[in-house]
Order: C-alpha cells, then structure tokens, then sequence
C-alpha cells in the first residue's frame, strides 16, 4: 500500500522537524558544498575553515535527526518521483542532501583529520548522543543512511540479504517490521514468498528469512547476520544461528564490509543443510572442520577509544609472542595482516613495510598516550621507525585500516598454531569451521550430550578465506561433517 502511495505521488515532502540547533544555517552550509562538489580544493578548504565550524556542527545536528532512523523512510525516499525536505522554513530538493552526503563521504579523510574524534586538544565527538565522531555522522548518518536501493536490486534472491543489511540500523515500533517494512524495496519474485502476515510470530518470520534465502541462493551467508557481540537479550527466542534483524549491532559481519575481491572461503560450493524438527528450532548443516581455538584476546568493545585498541593490540602481541618469537618476521607479518583482515594497501604489499607501518603506528601512540606501559625490546624498535605516516595521521591510519576491523572481534590462536581474528563471544574449545556454501569462516561452540552446537560468530582465519579448506577437501586431505545447530 506505502509503496503504491509513495510512487504514484507528484512529489513527496520529507519533514524533518521545526527549526532547531542553527538547522537553516546547516541547510545553506549543504548547499555551498553542493556548489562546490566539482572542486575538492574548495571543498577542503570549506571544511577547514574556523568560519564554518559552527555551521558544520549545526549540520551534524541536522544529520542527527530522529527521523533519518526510521525504517519507513527508506522506502518514502526511493519510491518517489520527487522529493522536498522541509526542515522549519527552509526548503531544498533531496538531491542536495543526497550530494552533500555524498561529497562528504569523499572527504572522510579531511573531516578526520579536522575534526578528530579524541585527540588530546578538543574533541569533535557526540557523546551526548552517541559517542560518533562528526566525520561518522556526517558520512554515515542523514542521507547517507539511506541505502541505493536500485545498485542492490541486481543481487536478484541475494537482494533480500542486501536490502536487510543496509536498512538494519533503521528502527521499526514493531520488530515484525524489520522484514515487512522493507518488502516495498525488493522485486516482485522476492515479495510473493514473503505476504505480510502479522499473525505470525516474530521467530517464525526470522526464520522464514533464513530458509528463504538459504534454498533460493544454495548460500549460508546469512547466519553471520546472527552477531552475539557485544551480548544482548534476545526477547523471540531465536535459535542462535537465526538473525535478530530487530537488534541494532554496532558491529558488522564479514561479508558485509565490501572487500575486494570478497571472501570466498567455501568457493562455489552450495551449502547442504535440512532442518531437524518441524519448527526450525535446529539445522544440519555440512561443514569442513579447521580446527579449535587455543586461546583468545580481550575483545574490543563497540563503543571504544584509541586507548581500548592500544591496550587490545597489547595483549593480543603478547598471546603472538607466547607462541612465536619476537624476531620471528613471517609470525609478525601474519598478525599484521590478521588485524586488519588481511586488507594491506598496495602501497605497503611488501610484506615488511607493512609490518613496519602497522607496529610504527600502534608502538609510537603507546608510548605518547601510555607513556608508563613497558613495551617489549623488539616493539621498542618500531617507534622510531621510518615511514611516510605523518605523526598526526597515525590516529586516522589506525582508524581506517584497523577500526572497524578490530571492533566487537578478538585475535585467537588455535591448537595447531593458526591465527585470525573472530567474534568476541568466542571462548576457548570452541571450533572454527568452514560451512559449505558460506563465504568465510564461523565459531561454533559444542553444547550438550547431543553433538550439537550454538553459533557464536564469523571468523577471519589466515590462509582459509579464499577456498584453501575446500581444495584440502577435494584433495582427500580433509573430511566434510555433519554439525547441528541449535
């Protein structure tokens, strides 16, 4: 019905509040910078202006908005014909807002650097609300929350995955809305097998999602939707490997962080699984068993500082030492690329400018902002090191290459010595797995006297993201079983 009403009116008018925290000063602030779109010069020189930083703090205001978090505006957006945000008085077309947005995503680095999160003079951080920088709200929030819907739509059955991903931070009043509020966005061949029933429980249509996308995609990427880290209640009684799209995690799964080329742990293989009981409270699935965590890192929470990823990059150097020496380069050159999920820069692909850059970044901001935590003689060695990373770009490289990749994860060491990053709900004795059909690897975690297992996340494991475990398995080196989950 929303979807007939949105597409067949003349114009849309978005109304994003009364005029409030100088909202007509972050409006003409939007349209200067579409202005001045075609000229990154201007535009850095307008975001590092100390005349606008009132007008850039009113903007973040504007983009803080509770009305760019609900669900329904997603789809008020991407079916009209045209668009007018009202805010007060003042008026503008969409697109103002959609290439302010995107103009700011493209200066990421400048409002960064600009405008640092938590550094040692000012901080640009809303702590008030949310703990976000100005560069996260700015690029991430507003209009840049709101999904392209059209790019996502050639996913084809994939697409209903795609569209749940990026709608996820919205909020619905009701959690059965995180799927029938959305079906408005997908194809005719996904809306049939999803008719928006409100009788049916909350569980049943979560699970309705996971069976759906499993048979019609032979993929099994979905369960990684499941994030248990940090840990939250779960009022549906979801079994652990079924998503709760109506929690907002702060974290994201693996797949979804946009590498390339994407993970493809279990190759093309398409995913075997049957449910063990008439109400998909349990599902077999077939999996390549890789081997069993040893010992794992204090994880990083959500809503971390730089010191939480300096005092987590300690410890988790200090479990790497205890199973590897210092001077050993290939142990180091592994943990480098563990902790940023093996996403090296071109520019530092030799394996030792990498190691040189990443442990010059974390051994110098330690002893600037923990000047009396004793580091190790061979991380010693690295503060001093000589890079082409400015001392006051050290904060924004560790962000943008480690960050979000670290964030609600730990660094684990298996049994047989291999180390990757994983979900920090992950405890010691749990298995690393590589599901058929699923694009990386998952943490399950043996429970009861009946061979079953609760999901407990997705996991970066070094060497097995691009279908080492499959070739393994084909060669007769390594044997398929069956695992339930529950």
């Amino acid at each position: 019905m929303m979807t007939k009403i949105y597409s067949r009116a003349e114009s849309v008018a978005v109304w994003l509040g009364p005029e409030a925290d100088r909202s007509a000063d972050a409006a003409d602030f939007l349209l200067r910078m579409t202005q001045h779109s075609g000229s990154p010069d201007k535009i850095t020189k307008l975001l590092s202006s100390k005349s606008n930083e009132r007008d850039i703090a009113a903007a973040v205001s504007l983009f803080e908005r509770d009305y760019w978090k609900r669900l329904w505006v997603v789809q008020e957006v991407f079916n009209a014909r045209s668009v007018t945000v009202y805010c007060g008085s003042n008026k503008l077309p969409w697109d103002v807002y959609r290439e302010a947005s995107n103009v700011f995503q493209r200066h990421k680095g400048d409002l960064d650097y600009y405008f640092p999160g938590n550094s040692q003079g000012r901080t640009y951080a809303r702590a008030a609300q949310n703990h976000f920088t100005y560069s996260q709200i700015l690029t991430y929030q507003g209009p840049g929350s709101l999904p392209d819907i059209r790019a996502l739509r050639h996913y084809g059955e994939d697409s209903l995955l795609e569209v749940m991903r990026v709608c996820r931070r919205k909020f619905s009043a009701d959690p059965k809305d995180k799927v029938f509020g959305i079906l408005g966005l997908l194809t005719e061949d996904v809306r049939k097998d999803f008719p928006v029933d409100y009788s049916l429980s909350v569980k049943e249509i979560y699970t309705d999602v996971v069976d759906f996308l499993i048979s019609t995609t032979g993929r099994f990427d979905v369960i990684c939707e499941a994030i248990h880290y940090p840990p939250h209640m779960n009022t549906a009684n979801l079994p652990s490997w079924v998503p709760d799209w109506s929690h907002i995690p702060d974290t994201v799964a693996l797949g979804a962080m946009g590498f390339e080329p994407p993970f493809s742990a279990s190759q093309r293989k398409e995913i075997k699984f049957s449910f063990k009981d008439d109400r998909r409270n349990k599902i077999e699935i077939t999996a390549l068993e890789i081997d069993t965590i040893r010992t794992h890192g204090i994880a990083v929470g959500t809503l971390c500082t730089l010191a939480d990823y300096l005092m987590a990059f300690i410890h988790w150097r200090a479990l790497l030492l205890a199973t590897y020496k210092a001077d050993d380069l290939e142990a180091q050159d592994l943990f480098c690329r563990a902790l940023c999920l093996n996403q090296v820069p071109r520019k530092w692909a030799n394996s030792f400018d990498w190691v040189t850059a990443c442990f010059h970044v974390f051994a110098s901001l330690i002893r600037e902002r923990l000047p009396h935590l004793p580091l190790d003689q061979e991380l010693e060695k690295y503060i001093d090191a000589k890079t082409d990373i400015k001392p006051d770009a050290r904060r924004r490289f560790l962000q943008e290459h480690f960050g979000s990749r670290m964030m609600g994860r730990c660094f684990y060491i298996t049994e047989g010595d291999r180390i990757g990053i994983g979900s920090g709900f992950m405890a010691v004795g749990d298995t690393v797995v590589v599901p058929l059909g699923c694009s990386t690897p998952v943490v399950l975690r043996p429970e009861g006297c009946r061979s079953e297992c609760r999901y407990v996340g997705d996991a970066y494991l070094h060497g097995y993201m691009y279908g080492r475990a499959i070739d393994q398995w084909r060669n007769g080196d390594r044997k398929a079983s069956k695992f339930v989950l529950h």
